[in-house]
């Protein structure tokens, strides 16, 4: 065996290094994720549908006002109106699932005349609108790019245009549900820390 490895040295490192490589790869990427604390609190966030068949009758939109969640809805009465509509998604780190909150944009518009009103799903919830969850992850995204030399001298490396919620070197990539998220329009709404 040894006289084989002697004799055809190059065989055996051009054979091994690239297996070399992917569990170098794998273990950086699957490693601090296995080791580190995973994500204690959901993420709220707004993203857009586009309906090319129909726009939609109300305009909606959320903030954060005493650490609830208000909607505004509005009759969109404009004759150019727009194909898309705001969607409230929760991102659940630790089952890595995404789900929407259904808005009922006419009873949350008529309910209260066009003022803001507490949605009925979220109303007991507490939201923290802090760019940093209070267990240390922030919202990451849509670009970030990896390979450090690799990508400079070869033009290798990854590249995701994804969103995710990191923490150090631990990252979730947050499932996408759509398809695409409509020109990455994600917008941070907060951090669920009390439901």
């Amino acid at each position: 065996m040894k006289d084989f490895i002697k004799a055809n040295l190059v065989l055996v490192v051009g054979l091994t290094l690239p297996l070399l490589l992917v569990v170098l790869f794998f273990a950086a990427t699957v490693v601090p994720k296995a080791f580190g604390t995973p994500p204690q609190y959901e993420m709220l966030f707004t993203t857009m549908r586009y309906d090319y068949r129909a726009a939609p009758d109300y305009e909606i939109d959320f903030a954060v006002k005493n650490q609830k969640l208000m909607v505004k809805s509005r009759k969109n009465e404009h004759k150019d109106r727009g194909y898309h509509s705001k969607l409230l998604m929760v991102y659940d780190a630790q089952s890595e699932t995404v789900r929407e909150i259904n808005v009922d944009a006419v009873k949350a518009g008529a309910a209260v005349n066009n003022n803001e009103t507490v949605l009925d799903e979220t109303a007991g919830w507490t939201i923290d609108t802090s760019k940093v969850s209070p267990d240390g992850y922030i919202l990451d995204g849509p670009s970030y790019s990896g390979g450090g030399m690799l990508v400079g001298m070869f033009g290798a490396g990854y590249r995701n245009d994804g969103f995710r919620i990191k923490k150090g070197s631990v990252a979730y990539r947050i499932p996408d549900t759509q398809g695409d998220y409509y020109y990455n329009q994600v917008q941070f709404v907060g951090w669920v820390i009390k439901k």
